[in-house]
């Protein structure tokens, strides 16, 4: 006896009649964790169903019938099991209930790389109204991401839309998390992208059911750190021979002393500087992530960091964003900080260290940032609220223990 993957089950839906008092027979088909249940067609009384053998009682005409029937249909379903697989599909419940009515063909028109190149378009358009440069390159990689994967997992460059199941996300979640050696937080953003495109796929009826909605994608929370004054004294003094890290500690003193993320001052250019009235210079410069203006004075140690580097090609000869975090790994060790530095630990730095813990308002902060609202300015004030009442309970601590030595 041929084995099957697939699952095939026959039952009676007793609790749902029609005006002669006969219940739908159903048949479900269960593969890989998933259940699919249609109408066979048939119509039985209950008490004329043997659930344990899924036929009809008894030796009647109409009962050989439909049992004869459903023997077809069961054989029916593992013949399309075999042929799906030969021509080399990813078998699915969907995709099987499809080919049962012989609706596969259809289906070849619409597969996930062309819904993903209808829904990146339509991004396009609304670039600078409400899209930024940022979210199209993000869609862009993610595609990049889902093309590379299923080359990998299937050597195939596409697939059907009805092939895509709660497995091809979690297969496609371990490549993102292993293969390309994500975090967990990096991976929600291509997995949520995935999740549109199948979102946009129902919407436009090129599929009738989203198989990914019961995936739940997790985000960690995240702590962020940002550097003390006493942390940015320590790279700020931070003297070495070694070129590679003197350039990573320059570039990262000027994300301290402008809150510009890696991305703007990769993008950075004499047309974003201007002088105001008084002589004062500031960078007035657009997100490349959101597109939101910041407007920013320059600090003296930025500027002392752009004269250092006037002759070069670029104005802000900046390193790779991996080199540059790696180098600030060794920066960290050398000046004994125990903390997990990356350069956007420079934008917090910024936001809290610099300016709030300066009493600069978080108005003026949240402009300066870039941030469409305070709400999100205010995070970095509770974070400095938190630090400086640790500091405030270590300094109890030592009050207390010399109280109980007295």
């Amino acid at each position: 006896m041929e084995n099957h993957c697939i699952m095939v089950y026959f039952s009676i839906r007793a609790s749902k009649k029609n005006k002669k008092g006969l219940s739908p027979i159903e048949a479900s088909i269960s593969y890989n964790g998933e259940r699919i249940y249609f109408s066979t067609g048939k119509f039985a009384k209950a008490s004329d169903w043997n659930k344990q053998k899924q036929t009809m009682k008894g030796s009647t005409q109409e009962a050989q019938l439909i049992n004869d029937y459903l023997i077809e249909l069961r054989n029916k379903i593992y013949e399309k099991e075999v042929e799906l697989m030969k021509r080399g599909y990813m078998v699915t419940v969907h995709l099987l209930k499809d080919a049962i009515y012989n609706k596969v063909e259809s289906l070849k028109d619409k597969t996930l790389m062309q819904v993903i190149s209808e829904y990146n378009e339509n991004k396009n358009k609304l670039l600078g109204k409400g899209i930024s440069k940022a979210s199209l390159y993000s869609f862009e990689h993610s595609r990049n991401l889902l093309l590379e994967f299923m080359q990998k997992e299937y050597d195939r460059d596409d697939i059907l839309l009805n092939e895509i199941n709660i497995g091809f996300m979690q297969l496609f979640h371990t490549f993102l998390l292993s293969d390309k050696g994500m975090a967990q937080n990096t991976c929600t953003k291509h997995l949520k992208y995935l999740k549109s495109i199948v979102t946009l796929a129902v919407s436009n009826n090129y599929i009738s059911y989203n198989m990914l909605a019961n995936y739940k994608i997790e985000r960690k929370p995240v702590d962020i750190d940002f550097l003390t004054e006493e942390e940015l004294r320590r790279i700020i003094n931070f003297d070495t021979p070694i070129p590679r890290l003197e350039k990573a500690r320059d570039f990262f003193l000027f994300g301290c002393f402008t809150g510009l993320a890696y991305i703007d001052i990769k993008t950075l250019k004499l047309e974003h500087f201007e002088k105001d009235d008084e002589g004062r210079i500031w960078i007035k410069k657009k997100r490349v992530k959101t597109g939101v203006l910041s407007r920013i004075p320059l600090l003296p140690m930025a500027k002392m960091i752009l004269e250092k580097y006037r002759d070069c090609d670029k104005l802000i000869p900046i390193q790779d964003a991996s080199d540059i975090n790696k180098y600030l790994k060794d920066i960290a060790l050398y000046c004994h900080i125990d903390k997990h530095i990356t350069f956007h630990t420079s934008r917090h730095t910024f936001a809290s260290t610099v300016t709030l813990a300066n009493n600069v308002s978080l108005e003026v902060v949240s402009k300066m940032l870039g941030h469409t609202n305070t709400r999100m300015t205010t995070h970095y004030a509770k974070l400095l609220d938190k630090y400086i009442g640790e500091q405030m309970d270590n300094i109890t601590d030592i009050y207390t223990e010399d109280n109980n030595k007295e």
